[in-house]
């Protein structure tokens, strides 16, 4: 199996409407990091002969990115207006140029850093709601 290198996994936000969407890149992302999970369910009854026994539960995912703060990006403006407006926002995940996959997402953290002597970034944590679906 050929080892995959710089795949760029980059996070867009919609800055447009539902029925017209404009996906936005939220500006200056360094890094994203999806996680998925799945939950268990304990199916362990007397008839399990001394052994656990467990099912699969519910999905979840999150997601966690963050870049260097530049205020007049669209998708950047998107993100925190969202999150200061308690609104649901559309995600794209994009790799290699190309949209892979999208879903809706919570903002639950934003984030940004001001040091004295170094560059201002920004750090959002997202919770998805729902599935995330690929892009067709």
């Amino acid at each position: 199996m050929a080892e995959t290198k710089n795949v760029r996994i980059l996070l867009f936000i919609n800055t447009g409407t539902e029925q017209l969407p404009v996906y936005s890149p939220v500006g200056g992302q360094r890094n994203a990091t999806l996680a998925e999970e799945v939950g268990e369910i304990d199916l362990t009854t007397e008839d399990s002969n001394g052994a656990s026994e467990f099912g699969h539960g519910l999905y979840s995912a999150t997601i966690e990115c963050d870049g260097l703060y530049i205020p007049t990006s669209a998708g950047y403006q998107g993100l925190k207006g969202a999150f200061r407006d308690r609104e649901m926002i559309k995600v794209q995940i994009k790799e290699d140029d190309a949209a892979t996959e999208e879903a809706t997402c919570l903002i639950t953290n934003m984030e940004t850093s001001a040091p004295y002597d170094g560059e201002t970034t920004y750090t959002a944590s997202l919770r998805v709601s729902g599935a995330i679906r690929p892009v067709v």
